[in-house]
């Protein structure tokens, strides 16, 4: 196990749990998804803590309302996993990726389905390599895009994936150094017309 604290990110980072989202690949993500399903909920709440136990309730990292199902709440917990960490050396990373997946619902599928929601685990390596569950994904939500900004499938569907990738790279590199520059958040358009630019 490697646990390491930072001035950027002060947690502890365990290479078995992946990097906290916090480091600003859910900010990416959603930037993006409030651009087809708004709003986007930050950390919806589950379950509530409560003073009389220990117990810290449940909160995720996105919400969306309308995904899967029309009316019904999309919660998703985002994690960036470091694939090629010493624990994981004689694991495939598809194989990682399932692992968590795996445990992400035992931890919260219930409970949210409880709640009359649905729970997807969005899961993506260092490298960039998404789960099976974060890939279907994304391609609902490029098919969903191209449709609302009147754009080709593959464009719309290979920008928002380099989007997604270079959101993890800089996750993990604030979560080992603090910014030296401020980035620009969000896609930095409303209606698709700037893209050609962007895809250059």
């Amino acid at each position: 196990m490697s646990v390491f604290m930072t001035s950027r990110c002060p947690f502890k980072h365990d290479v078995n749990n992946g990097l906290q989202p916090s480091c600003k690949t859910s900010d990416c993500i959603f930037n993006q998804w409030s651009q087809v399903w708004p709003p986007v909920i930050k950390e919806p709440i589950v379950n509530e803590a409560t003073a009389t136990s220990s117990d810290p309730g449940l909160r995720l990292d996105l919400g969306i309302r309308g995904v899967w199902q029309p009316q019904v709440e999309a919660l998703f917990d985002v994690r960036v996993i470091d694939t090629d960490a010493p624990s994981h050396c004689h694991r495939a990373p598809n194989a990682i990726l399932e692992s968590s997946s795996q445990e992400k619902k035992r931890m919260y599928k219930k409970a949210v389905e409880d709640r009359r929601g649905t729970f997807t685990p969005f899961l993506l390596s260092v490298d960039g390599l998404l789960h099976k569950e974060a890939s279907h994904f994304i391609k609902h939500m490029a098919t969903a895009l191209s449709s609302k900004w009147d754009k080709a499938y593959s464009i719309i569907s290979s920008y928002v994936r380099s989007r997604l990738a270079f959101a993890g790279v800089r996750a993990v590199s604030l979560c080992l150094r603090e910014s030296r520059t401020k980035w620009r958040s969000g896609l930095g358009f409303d209606d698709g017309a700037p893209l050609a630019s962007f895809m250059e």
